[in-house]
């Protein structure tokens, strides 16, 4: 499948949550947005880009309207380191894209309150600068309960 020019970055973010038995109680997926400082680590990468960043999915409790100039979560509540399984070609709304997998997995907090979550973001990290929050996204309310372990999978598409 040949690749076609297409601009703009897009996301989408896939929520599932598991009992500790590892049957899927809940899963959502949701399309979000990449923030202003997310679109200028691709636009001008900065010194010590070539390292590698640390990639982390954090989770929040604000929900609300996201804005493109969102530097932080509304609530962060809890984060995950995040690896990248995957880059390939995949299609988006009937393109081919470059579609980069991002996955994180927050395990169960034994807590007997469960977290109210409605918010959710890929938080960058390089050598030398302030953590960027790359793209955010806000859903319906989940209750995680203590119990339960939550995987958050992202495509970012280029």
């Amino acid at each position: 499948m040949p690749i076609k020019e297409c601009n703009g970055l897009a996301g989408r973010l896939s929520i599932e949550l598991r009992d500790p038995a590892g049957r899927v109680v809940e899963q959502r997926r949701i399309d979000n947005l990449i923030t202003r400082a997310g679109r200028d680590l691709h636009a001008r990468p900065p010194p010590g880009a070539a390292q590698g960043p640390e990639l982390r999915i954090a989770v929040g409790s604000q929900g609300g309207e996201v804005q493109p100039g969102d530097t932080a979560l509304g609530a962060q509540l809890d984060a995950a380191a995040a690896t990248i399984p995957s880059v390939a070609i995949g299609d988006y709304e009937g393109q081919p894209r470059v579609i980069a997998r991002v996955v994180a997995t927050l395990p169960p907090t034994g807590s007997a309150d469960p977290q109210a979550l409605q918010e959710a973001g890929i938080v960058v990290s390089l050598p030398g600068m302030e953590p960027v929050l790359y793209n955010r996204v806000t859903f319906p309310l989940v209750n995680r309960a203590g119990n339960l372990e939550m995987t958050l999978s992202w495509e970012v598409i280029f």
